[in-house]
C-alpha cells in the first residue's frame, strides 16, 4: 500500500545538527513503514520538481546531504533507496478519482493559504502521510487541512478533514490499530472478491494465479479501481457475441484503455506473460489495461468468446526503449 509525502514538511532547518537528527529520524520512520507493509512512498510531481536540490539549511540540500561523508552512509544509502524508488503521483492518476478533479487542498502556514499535495493525496487516498519533524504541526498523528471542491452544481463545497501523519517510529505506531484493521477489511473484501467472482463476473474467468495476486493487492489504493475495471470488462464480454475481439473497439466505447505489448518486450520477456488457462495449456497474455501502477492481463478467445485474466500486478519488465 503506498503512503504520501508531505512536501511542505521539507522546509529549512536553522541548524545543520538537527537537520541531520530529523533526516535520520524520518529515514527510520519510513523503514518502519516498509516493514509493516507501506511499501511505497509516493511523491505528487506538482510539488517536487527536484528533490535533490531542495535546500534543507542556508545552501546545504538533500543532494548534499546524501553526499555528507559525516552523515552515516548506511542512512544515506537507504534514504536514497526509498526516494529513487518512489514513483509520482502523476495528475492522469488522479483523475480516476473524479472527485479530486474539483478539488483543493489547503492550509494556512506560514500566514499563507497554501495548497498542500501530499496531505491532499493521502486524504483521496485514504493513506497516511509522513513528514519531515521540521515543525510542531507535522508531529500529530492527525493533520487538518481544508478541503474545498465544486459539487455536481458548481457550488463551492469547504470543510476541514483530518489527514492521518507520522514523522517518526512513535508516531507511526500511533496508527497501528487503523493499519491492522485496514488490512483485515482489505484481506475480507480480496477473498471476496475471489469466492464470488463468478457471481460478480459472469462473462469473464479469473484464472487461478489471481487468486493470490488480489490478496496482495488487497491492501491498495487500487483495489477499487481494479473492481471498477473488471466490471466494465465483464459488461463488454456479456456483448462480444461476433468475431474477433478488437481492443480497439474496447477503448472507443469504454473508459478502458488496452494495449498490446510490443514484439520485441515479447520477444524477451513473453515468458512473463504466460498464464495457465483453465483447463487449457499456458498462453501469453498480451493484452493488458493499465490501472495506477497496475497492469492486468488477459487472453481474449475468439473461439469461445470468453477473456481470460492471468495477471493483476506490477508493471512486468519490458525491453528498454518500449
Amino acid at each position: 500500500m503506498p503512503y504520501m509525502m508531505n512536501e511542505k514538511s521539507l522546509s529549512k532547518i536553522e541548524f545543520r545538527e538537527v537537520l541531520y537528527k530529523l533526516l535520520e529520524q524520518f529515514v527510520k520512520a519510513a523503514m518502519e513503514a516498509n516493514r509493516i507493509g507501506l511499501q511505497e512512498l509516493r511523491l505528487h510531481e506538482a510539488a517536487l520538481p527536484d528533490l535533490f536540490k531542495m535546500r534543507l539549511h542556508d545552501e546545504y540540500s538533500i543532494g548534499a546531504w546524501l553526499n555528507d561523508n559525516r552523515v552515516d552512509h548506511d542512512l544515506r544509502d537507504r534514504f536514497r533507496e526509498i526516494v529513487t524508488s518512489t514513483p509520482l503521483v502523476k495528475a492522469e492518476e488522479l483523475e480516476e478519482y473524479e472527485l479530486y478533479s474539483r478539488s483543493e487542498f489547503l492550509k494556512l502556514l506560514e500566514e499563507k493559504r497554501q495548497q498542500v499535495w501530499g496531505l491532499g493525496a493521502a486524504h483521496i487516498f485514504d493513506t497516511l502521510a509522513i513528514s519531515l519533524d521540521s515543525h510542531s504541526e507535522w508531529q500529530k498523528t492527525e493533520v487538518e487541512i481544508d478541503h474545498q471542491w465544486l459539487d455536481q452544481e458548481a457550488n463551492l463545497q469547504q470543510e476541514p478533514v483530518l489527514v492521518r501523519n507520522f514523522s517518526s517510529t512513535e508516531s507511526l505506531q500511533s496508527h497501528q490499530e487503523w493499519w491492522d484493521q485496514r488490512q483485515k477489511d482489505a484481506l475480507k473484501d480480496s477473498n471476496e472478491l475471489w469466492d464470488r467472482r463468478h457471481e460478480f463476473f459472469p462473462n469473464i474467468e479469473l484464472c487461478g494465479e489471481v487468486e493470490r495476486q488480489l490478496k496482495v493487492i488487497g491492501v491498495s489504493k487500487e483495489f477499487s479501481q481494479i473492481v471498477d475495471r473488471l466490471r466494465t470488462l465483464d459488461r463488454y464480454a456479456a456483448g462480444w457475441k461476433e468475431g474477433d475481439f478488437s481492443y480497439k473497439d474496447v477503448n472507443a466505447t469504454t473508459n478502458l484503455r488496452i494495449s498490446p505489448e510490443s514484439d520485441l518486450t515479447l520477444q524477451k520477456y513473453g515468458s512473463l506473460r504466460k498464464f495457465f488457462i483453465p483447463g487449457q495449456e499456458k498462453r501469453i497474455f498480451s493484452l493488458h489495461i493499465k490501472t495506477g501502477d497496475l497492469r492486468f492481463h488477459f487472453y481474449p478467445d475468439n473461439g469461445a468468446k470468453k477473456i481470460f485474466v492471468g495477471y493483476i500486478g506490477k508493471h512486468l519488465r519490458i525491453a528498454s526503449g518500449d
